[in-house]
């Protein structure tokens, strides 16, 4: 009797061969996960950026939509500066992390029309990522700046 129970004793638990399988697999989880974390990091920085673009541009077209028309500037190019949070704060202000250009220097028209239309106008907003009040937009630096193009109608 005794001989059998020894025998079970011994049987039981895992050879080294299964550690070894196991840590493997393991260690190819791991190496996988790993792999994906700068992409993982890359989407949550670009996420945030949108996000807060769109917050930007949200302030802005709703700034726009609710002045009175005849107030509306039909040309030249206004800045607006912003908070890492999408918060507007002044040219001086030690938090700005968004510059962000008005222009309305550009006609809106309809297809087939041959005027410009009275009560539509297009505004094109630029956005940057940057801390200077004195950022400049043009096409030597066109790649650290968001276009958007928005056209404002009047309806009442």
């Amino acid at each position: 009797m005794k001989r059998t129970s020894l025998r079970r004793a011994s049987n039981s638990g895992f050879s080294l061969v299964e550690v070894a399988l196991a840590v493997a697999i393991a260690a190819l989880a791991i190496i996988t996960l790993l792999g994906l974390l700068p992409q993982g990091l890359e989407m949550s920085r670009r996420t945030a950026l949108l996000n807060t673009n769109s917050s930007i541009l949200e302030q802005i077209i709703r700034n726009l939509e609710n002045m009175k028309w005849s107030d509306i500037p039909t040309s030249g190019v206004t800045n607006k500066y912003y908070s890492d949070q999408g918060l507007e704060v002044t040219s001086d202000s030690k938090e700005i992390s968004f510059v962000a250009e008005i222009d309305f220097s550009k006609q809106a028209t309809l297809p087939l029309a041959e005027t410009q239309e009275p009560y539509l106008n297009r505004v094109i907003i630029r956005v940057a990522t940057s801390s200077s009040p004195t950022f400049k937009f043009g096409t030597d630096n066109r790649m650290s700046y968001s276009v958007f193009n928005h056209l404002l109608a009047k309806s009442r």
